[in-house]
């Protein structure tokens, strides 16, 4: 307690009062304040702000904020050290009013997204009723068709890009709502937390008071002076007993427990227990030790109901992206059968710029079994030329035409990789052509390495990325995080980090030159096989 009356006698002797005078500024007796300058006594923490309103009232100005976090540190260190008790209602008291800011902001987060929603849906409908008079409109052949065929596909486009950002939306509404019942959970466990150490606080300092012969807080509780030692002494051991447990299972206890649902199989038997923090304590720190307990099973509880949520999202992932898989083979399989009967060379280059937006689309749909954990119905049962595979890969990305295939090993890939490979080159295809100017070239090479693997290099030549952009990304593609919101904001090399990771496929970005990206995907030995020919480079063109 030194260093903490040590300044509070500084502040004192800069006011230049005597108790008597500062007994009336803070409106505390002179008595009371002499305990604390004194160290005898911890006071209230709102004696802080009593402080610093006595300082502004002599001096005219306020102590600065540093000043002021300064004071609260060593105010918080002389309670941890002399009345633990008192500490742990104050931390606890940070804790519940920062459980409620994060309460607002969740419920002020799923306010805005269900306004979003509102106005989304409202403007989808008038799109849906403008698109209907405007096919009323053409069955009448009274206004000129091409006017209406072009004001019918922006109306369609615009609603296509409305139901995406709605799916968006609602994805978000549900994580946010999720969020929103988390932090409220969270706001009355801490809630009741707190009042059970108030009331130890209580019961603490009516202790000292019956023992320094203070007038007792509650009749009930005097002990003798031997009594209040021993219990004050037991507590404090006990309290940091009890903080050392508490503290082990936020650092280890809770994140296994998460991390062992994140690979949980619904079908298998999952322990959500976590052990005690009060094995050991045997005075009246228990009854905080049994509600911590409670706090840590609540948490258990929650983290097995997003666990549970998870897997209900994924299977809806999976459910809605097998479908939409299933209607767009039929349409390429109609498109290629068009394609074989086509022989005007108009329509046959429509028909392949539709064939490539379908193709466009499998793979979005295939993000969304990626998301969900689940591997694609496509596969091939025998090997694939890596060449071929990058083509492929290319075939599959807006701005193919802008990708320059150089010599590439004559390897060949296995028939269990071929489509995860494909799509996972897609994606680093697809980055590299999105964030580099639309006039320059985007090269592909691939090398054998002298230990058998083969590395695939894209290299763009955008802007780059800062050293700390390119370690996150890097660290996101080594270790793809839970999928939650922040996942769709670099869909693509989520996808490609949790492809690589399925395949033992190492993938990173680093600076291409002066300028530009270079991704590089390095492929296992197990993945590549070598025809007869051996694995020399052959020409990609």
């Amino acid at each position: 307690m030194t260093v903490w009356a040590n300044r509070l006698r500084e502040f004192y002797k800069s006011l230049g009062l005597t108790l008597v005078a500062l007994e009336d500024l803070l409106g505390i007796d002179a008595t009371t304040i002499s305990r604390y300058l004194n160290g005898q006594r911890i006071p209230e923490i709102t004696f802080l702000k009593k402080l610093d309103d006595a300082i502004h009232r002599r001096t005219g100005a306020r102590l600065r904020p540093e000043v002021m976090s300064a004071v609260r540190t060593e105010y918080l260190a002389a309670c941890l050290m002399h009345e633990p008790q008192r500490h742990e209602v104050y931390v606890l008291r940070d804790e519940l009013d920062e459980a409620r800011s994060r309460l607002a902001a969740a419920e002020q987060t799923v306010a805005e997204l269900q306004d979003q929603i509102t106005g989304e849906q409202r403007r989808r409908q008038e799109l849906t009723s403008g698109l209907r008079e405007l096919e009323a409109v053409a069955a009448s052949g009274l206004h000129d068709a091409e006017t209406l065929r072009r004001e019918r596909d922006t109306a369609m486009v615009e609603r296509d890009l409305l139901d995406e950002l709605l799916q968006e939306h609602l994805v978000e509404l549900k994580l946010a709502s999720r969020d929103r019942v988390i932090s409220l959970q969270l706001e009355k466990e801490v809630s009741r937390v707190l009042i059970a150490a108030e009331e130890a606080l209580e019961d603490v300092l009516a202790e000292e008071d019956a023992a320094t012969g203070h007038p007792p807080a509650r009749a009930d509780t005097i002990p003798d002076r031997a009594k209040a030692r021993w219990w004050k002494r037991t507590s404090s051991a006990d309290l940091a007993r009890l903080r050392e447990q508490t503290s082990l299972a936020a650092r280890e206890h809770i994140p296994d427990l998460v991390q062992q649902l994140n690979g949980w199989d619904p079908e298998e038997p999952l322990d959500l227990s976590i052990p005690s923090v009060g094995s050991y304590i045997s005075t009246e720190a228990a009854q905080l030790a049994a509600v911590i307990d409670s706090l840590l099973r609540e948490a258990a509880r929650l983290a097995a109901e997003q666990a549970v949520m998870r897997g209900s999202v994924n299977a809806m992932f999976s459910n809605l992206s097998r479908r939409s898989q299933a209607l767009i083979q039929r349409q390429l399989s109609l498109i290629s059968e068009l394609e074989s009967r086509e022989a005007d060379p108009d329509q046959l280059t429509s028909l392949f710029k539709l064939d490539h937006l379908a193709t466009r689309m499998r793979r979005n749909g295939e993000n969304l079994l990626v998301l969900a954990g689940e591997e694609p119905g496509r596969r091939w049962t025998r090997p694939v030329p890596l060449v071929d595979v990058l083509r492929s890969a290319a075939g599959e990305v807006e701005q193919y035409e802008r990708i320059e295939l150089s010599t590439v090993p004559g390897t060949e890939v296995t028939g269990r990789a071929v489509n995860d490979l494909v799509h996972l080159l897609a994606e680093l295809l697809e980055n590299a052509t999105s964030f580099s100017p639309p006039q320059t070239k985007v090269k592909v090479t691939g090398h054998t390495l002298p230990d058998g693997r083969v590395l695939v290099e894209i290299r763009d030549a955008g802007i780059g990325l800062s050293p700390e952009n390119l370690a996150a990304i890097n660290e996101r593609l080594a270790s793809p995080p839970t999928v939650d919101i922040s996942v769709y904001s670099r869909m693509g090399l989520f996808v490609a980090g949790r492809l690589s990771q399925r395949h033992g496929i190492r993938v990173q970005l680093h600076p291409a030159g002066t300028s530009g990206t270079s991704a590089l995907a390095v492929l296992p030995v197990d993945l590549v096989q070598y025809p007869s020919a051996g694995p020399d480079g052959v020409p990609a063109t």
